[in-house]
């Protein structure tokens, strides 16, 4: 029998494109100004996931794919999308045991 582990989606973002992103997000200000300072804040909320048990699965946003799966929703680029989204693609991965 397979054990399936949680596996914790993170929305992960490349130096690149974070700036990109806060001017498509509709909810820029629920993130730090600068990509150093959002990734302190996710590598400490990925290390306190690790520490609960749970696998992480570090999702990349890009822009443009993420600009058109919320179009195709109708939904607002937002946080509740940007969560929504990485759980998806996360499901989408093979299990790992």
């Amino acid at each position: 029998m397979v054990e399936l582990h949680p596996v914790s989606a993170l929305p992960w973002y490349a130096r690149a494109d974070y700036p990109i992103l806060l001017r498509l997000f509709s909810d820029p200000d629920k993130l730090p100004m600068t990509y150093d300072a959002w990734l302190q804040r996710a590598e400490q909320v990925e290390n306190q996931l690790q520490r609960a048990g749970l696998a992480v699965a570090r999702i990349r946003i890009r822009p443009v794919p993420f600009a058109a799966w919320c179009r195709e929703r109708n939904i607002s680029p937002d946080q509740a999308a940007r969560l929504t989204f990485a759980n998806e693609t996360a499901r989408s991965f093979p299990a790992r045991h």
